[in-house]
């Protein structure tokens, strides 16, 4: 850490008579020894100044620091064997929620083969949920355009997000839509401000990339 700047503590005048030359050309000095005194109490003040502002940063640094430290855990927590199971259970439950329909299901009703699925899942272009081997289950709200739009939107602005993330962001009710989940509240008239809702809730920060287009 930085130490504060003192303020000199000396009798002896900071600014000698050569300083006092320096000025001129720019001002009239009628009496230089008056000068010399109220410019040598200038530089005392400013750098007791600086000197002051030094040590109360320095104060709120070390307070802050205190205070991050005090909030620190002593151990990093990790989830327990039973964590794991009552996560891993709670995601089967959404992933088996109707919505959430089997590939072959949402390949029928999207009139599209299966290959254009895949491909559309690995572009991001499409969200499938996964939960290891019980396949993929794809959220059916993609199959109107104001759904699939919105989730296209979310997917190629927040590249580093796994699907569940967004997943929750788009089908859990949101204050900013009055309670509504956005998935449920997207309508052709605003897909592009659902959209900015979604991605803050996420932290993305530019809500605009990736555009509301299908």
């Amino acid at each position: 850490m930085p130490k504060a700047l003192a303020a000199p503590a000396t009798d002896r005048s900071l600014v000698t008579p050569t300083d006092v030359r320096r000025f001129d050309k720019a001002v009239t000095v009628r009496d230089r020894n008056a000068f010399l005194h109220e410019l040598d109490r200038l530089v005392r003040e400013k750098l007791a100044a600086a000197a002051n502002a030094a040590s109360e940063a320095s104060a709120l640094t070390e307070t802050l620091r205190r205070k991050a430290e005090s909030l620190r855990a002593a151990a990093s927590w990790s989830p327990s064997a039973g964590d794991v199971q009552r996560g891993r259970a709670e995601m089967l439950r959404e992933f088996e929620r109707p919505q959430n329909l089997p590939l072959a299901e949402f390949v029928r009703l999207a009139h599209k083969s299966r290959q254009q699925i895949y491909k559309d899942i690995a572009a991001r272009r499409l969200l499938a949920l996964d939960v290891g081997r019980r396949g993929q289950r794809i959220p059916d709200w993609q199959l109107t355009p104001p759904g699939l739009q919105l989730t296209r939107a979310v997917l190629l602005a927040s590249e580093d997000l796994d699907a569940w993330t967004i997943y929750r962001a788009l089908a859990e009710p949101s204050e900013a839509l009055g309670g509504q989940a956005p998935a449920a509240s997207v309508n052709r008239g605003n897909v592009e401000a659902t959209a900015r809702v979604v991605l803050a809730s996420l932290g993305v920060q530019d809500a605009e990339r990736g555009g509301a287009h299908a």
